[in-house]
Formats: structure tokens, C-alpha cells, sequence
């Protein structure tokens, strides 16, 4: 039961739980999906649908949706006015095509966490710092 969530009801969010990170603190992050309509709808909440991406300029750093094996969708029943939480936690290494191998370790410096969904025009970011 249950139809697909529209976007337009959908509210999306991102909360960084520090802006400074001291080294060998792994960032982490919440991402919360709220559903505004009048109706339960359901939407997929796995990490390629709603994907937090780290940059750090123009270097795509990071992201949920590397490294996944299987499709990774994961659908869930969105009640009206009640959120869907997922923590986020980064291991502050590189992601990408270095699945299997040793990935490098990010360096000192600034990073912006993103979330991204379909259709999303703005997507919620977190700006946060790296010791």
C-alpha cells in the first residue's frame, strides 16, 4: 500500500553533528526525509537515491553511493510529518574507483557534505573542517 512519495512533498535535510573535526575524528552526519503531504507515500531512502557526497572544491572526495554492491534500493513508508533519519558517518578516505584497494586519507582542510536526491534543485550541504 502506499504510492510513491511526489517530490514536491518531499523536505529534505542534512545536519553536520560538528563544523570541526580534530584528527582522527571521523565526520558525521544526519540525513532526515519528511514527507508533507496529505497521505503515507513511500520513497527510496537507500545511499544512491539519497546520496551524501563530500567535496572539497571542485574534488568529489566521497560519496554514499560508492562502493555498494547490489542495487541499494531500500524503500520506506514515509508517514505524514514524521522523518525519516539516517546517520551518515565518513571514514575521512577517499571513495571512487579505489573500492577494494587502500584509499588515500583526506587532508587537513575544508569539506562540504551534500545530500542529493532526484529531482532535487538545492541540495542541503554542511560546511565542516578537517584538523
Amino acid at each position: 500500500p502506499g504510492d510513491p512519495c511526489a517530490k514536491s512533498d518531499l523536505v529534505l535535510n542534512l545536519q553536520g553533528e560538528q563544523q570541526i573535526y580534530p584528527g582522527g575524528t571521523r565526520p558525521k552526519f544526519v540525513v532526515t526525509l519528511v514527507n508533507t503531504g496529505d497521505v503515507m507515500c513511500k520513497a527510496d531512502v537507500g545511499p544512491r537515491a539519497l546520496e551524501v557526497r563530500i567535496t572539497s572544491g571542485a574534488d568529489r572526495i566521497w560519496s554514499t553511493s560508492d562502493c555498494i554492491s547490489g542495487d541499494a534500493v531500500e524503500i520506506k513508508r514515509l508517514e505524514r510529518g514524521i522523518p525519516y533519519v539516517r546517520p551518515v558517518e565518513w571514514d575521512r578516505h577517499r571513495s571512487g574507483g579505489r573500492c577494494g584497494t587502500a584509499r588515500p586519507g583526506a587532508r587537513p582542510g575544508t569539506y562540504v557534505a551534500a545530500v542529493y536526491a532526484d529531482d532535487l534543485q538545492s541540495p542541503p550541504k554542511a560546511v565542516f573542517h578537517l584538523r
